[in-house]
């Protein structure tokens, strides 16, 4: 099996430090090779910095992507599409406030167009965390993508996993003009297979019409993880209705999972 390949897309703001460790601690969980993606030119002070902070953490030296382009978006994009990257990990907080951590403008670009996976971390921590780790899986209720989200729990191993499977009008809707005539796995599949990674499965449907309500609960929770299946099309990442507010609120760290064809990776 080909070792994956991260990479961790890193400024030098305040929370560079907590950016990287959380990016190699994610990373040697997936027993994954490590990279970085900086949005700029080179120099010898920033690679120095990279290679201190890296070193901090026992790792030798890293490979450093120097890229550029007309934004910071867009270069990070470019660039992780011609290195067929397996996981993007960024920071994602932008104007926190004492309710929610508000994503910004790059941070929405890169929902919808990161050629990978995408890992987005709102509040990074150079400590990792303590006591039973948890994770969230947000489903459809009608018809779950999942199966990206389960071979990234295997390697998360959270003890306890919440799925949230939302149900709205629209869903109902949408599934009789369909007939039922396509088949989906359900929520009984999803939770026994679950079941073989975490000690605990606890399965929650909710009604929504905004979605806002999985937000809330899911802030509340607090997981470690919160993980999402996305589909391609037209070389855009969308996610399900329910959960377009991921475009302005991150509650938890966020995997952002499914990958574009690979030749729609190369042409963005």
């Amino acid at each position: 099996m080909t070792e994956p390949h991260f990479a961790v897309a890193s400024t030098f703001s305040p929370r560079f430090r907590a950016v990287i460790a959380e990016a190699d601690r994610i990373a040697k969980q997936f027993g994954a090779r490590l990279s970085v993606l900086h949005a700029g030119e080179r120099s010898d002070e920033k690679v120095e910095k990279f290679h201190s902070a890296f070193g901090e953490l026992g790792r030798g030296e890293v490979d450093i992507y120097w890229c550029e382009g007309e934004t910071p978006a867009e270069a990070l994009v470019d660039a992780a599409a011609s290195e067929y990257f397996d996981l993007l990990i960024a920071g994602a907080l932008d104007r926190p406030n004492e309710y929610r951590n508000f994503t910004g403008g790059v941070v929405r670009e890169l929902l919808q167009r990161a050629p990978c996976n995408l890992l987005l971390i709102p509040s990074p921590s150079e400590n990792a965390p303590q006591g039973r780790k948890t994770a969230c899986l947000m489903v459809e209720a009608h018809r779950p993508r999942w199966r990206a989200a389960r071979e990234a729990l295997t390697s998360i191993a959270p003890e306890f996993i919440a799925v949230l499977a939302a149900d709205s009008p629209f869903a109902h809707a949408r599934e009789a003009a369909l007939g039922h005539e396509e088949a989906h796995d359900s929520l009984d599949d999803v939770c026994e297979s679950l079941g073989e990674i975490a000690e605990e499965v606890d399965l929650r449907s909710v009604r929504s019409n905004t979605g806002f309500t999985l937000c809330d609960i899911v802030q509340e929770a607090a997981p470690d993880f919160l993980l999402v299946e996305a589909e391609w099309r037209d070389r855009k990442r969308f996610l399900p209705p329910h959960l377009d507010w991921l475009n302005q609120v991150i509650p938890a760290r966020l995997f952002l999972l499914g990958k574009p064809p690979r030749e729609d990776s190369i042409e963005l």
